[in-house]
């Protein structure tokens, strides 16, 4: 009996062999190409100068820890928010400004200026919609130069405290 040889395009090893490093390139080709044709978007655009700010932001933080500011803050669909200031030492400001820092996505970041409208409440608007999800919050005074900071996800209606 003579053994008969298939031809080489009829081994299935052969087409692994072919295959694994051809999905490399291909593969290759695609992250390229997304690289090149996407733009990369940083939550700060200048660090240095961010860098240099570190110490006013931090005595910012301190003061609000120091002067017991405590916050809740409610989001509703229509891009209103509404804060309170449950508790706190200092006088109450006029305007506070909120920012709501999306992670990664700088298209997602919204910024408010809060009225207030009686006592301890404020209201203001975003400029457009918050896409609900989760955020870095910033509550600032800059009369009084004092920041509250949080990180959760916001849903609408759903009240936060901090």
């Amino acid at each position: 009996m003579q053994e008969q040889k298939r031809p080489w395009y009829r081994e299935p090893y052969v087409w692994l062999l072919i295959g694994i490093p051809s999905s490399s390139v291909i593969m290759g080709i695609f992250f390229i190409n997304l690289a090149v044709s996407t733009k990369d978007t940083l939550v700060r655009d200048n660090y240095y100068k961010d860098g240099l700010a570190y110490n006013q932001e931090l005595e910012w933080d301190n003061k609000a820890e120091a002067n017991d500011i405590k916050l809740s803050l409610t989001v509703s669909k229509d891009s209103e928010v509404r804060m309170t200031i449950e508790n706190s030492r200092l006088a109450l400001p006029n305007i506070l400004q909120v920012a709501f820092s999306h992670p990664t996505l700088k298209g997602k970041d919204r910024n408010a200026v809060l009225q207030q409208v009686d006592g301890q409440t404020y209201v203001g608007l975003t400029e457009q919609p918050i896409e609900f999800g989760r955020y870095y919050i910033n509550v600032e005074s800059p009369q009084q130069a004092w920041r509250v900071r949080h990180v959760n996800h916001v849903n609408a209606g759903q009240t936060l405290k901090f």
